[in-house]
C-alpha cells in the first residue's frame, strides 16, 4: 500500500510540474507571481477601423522595477519584479503607466497613448468607413488558440489582468460594432523573441485552429497597419 501511495504522489507531481512549465510558470487563468512567471500578452488599439502600429519599445526604470514592459513586438512582457506588479496589480495599467514620462492614459471613457493624440467617448472619426459618425471606447479580450468574439467587456480596460497568451483588444468604434481581433496577435504570439521562438503558453491543443482569422476585418474595422517585428 505505501508503495503504491508514493508512486501516485510521484505521477501527481510530475504533472503538475510539467503544467507549470508551460508558458513561464502559472496557468492562464491563475495570476503572475514575483520572480517567477513570466507571462506574454498581445496589445492592439483600433481606431475607427484603424490598427495603430504596435506600442513602441521601452523599458526604463519604472519598467525595469516593476517587470512589465515592451519590446515594439505588440505584446506586453509580463514578468514581475514587485508585488506593485504582481498578481491583481499586474493589469494593462501598469503596462501604460511603466513607460516613464509617455504620458500615455486609459480609463473606460478615454485614451492617450503612443499616437499622441486624446480620444474621448463622443469622438467623431475624422475619415474612413466610420467618417463622420461618433465613436466611444469599447474593448475586448481573447486568448491564444481560442476563438475570438468580440464582446465588449464593461468596466475600465486598465484594471484588467491579462492572462498568459491572452490578447486584449482596445477601440474606439460607433456604437454597435463588434471588437474586432487585432491582425498581429496570433503571429506574435506564435513566435516569441525572449522564449527563443516558442509559442505563448498554454497554447492551442496540436490540431486546433488558430485564434480567429489574423487577418479578419470583423465588422468592417480594417487594418491600415502592420505592428512591429519582435526584438529580443
Amino acid at each position: 500500500m505505501g508503495w503504491t501511495v508514493a508512486t501516485v504522489v510521484i505521477v501527481v507531481v510530475g504533472v503538475v510540474g510539467i503544467v507549470l512549465a508551460r508558458g513561464g510558470g502559472s496557468n492562464s487563468n491563475a495570476a503572475p507571481v514575483v520572480n517567477k512567471d513570466h507571462w506574454h500578452a498581445y496589445l492592439g488599439v483600433n481606431v475607427c477601423g484603424t490598427w495603430l502600429p504596435s506600442a513602441p519599445a521601452f523599458d526604463g526604470a519604472t519598467a525595469q522595477a516593476m517587470g512589465i514592459h515592451s519590446h515594439g513586438d505588440g505584446l506586453m512582457h509580463i514578468h514581475p519584479f514587485s508585488s506593485a506588479a504582481s498578481g491583481k496589480n499586474a493589469t494593462v495599467g501598469r503596462f501604460i503607466k511603466d513607460n516613464d514620462g509617455a504620458g500615455w492614459e486609459l480609463d473606460s471613457t478615454s485614451m492617450k497613448l503612443w499616437d499622441g493624440a486624446q480620444y474621448k467617448n463622443g469622438y467623431t472619426c475624422p475619415s474612413g468607413e466610420f467618417k463622420g459618425q461618433k465613436a466611444n471606447l469599447v474593448w475586448a479580450t481573447g486568448q491564444y488558440g481560442g476563438p475570438w468574439t468580440g464582446k465588449p467587456q464593461k468596466g475600465n480596460p486598465a484594471d484588467y489582468n491579462p492572462k498568459n497568451a491572452g490578447i486584449v483588444a482596445i477601440a474606439f468604434l460607433p456604437n454597435g460594432q463588434k471588437v474586432p481581433e487585432p491582425p498581429g496577435a496570433v503571429a506574435a504570439l506564435a513566435n516569441i523573441a525572449d522564449l527563443n521562438g516558442a509559442p505563448a503558453g498554454p497554447a492551442a491543443p496540436a490540431g486546433s485552429p488558430a485564434t480567429g482569422n489574423s487577418s479578419s476585418t470583423t465588422s468592417g474595422a480594417t487594418s491600415s497597419s502592420t505592428p512591429a517585428a519582435s526584438t529580443p
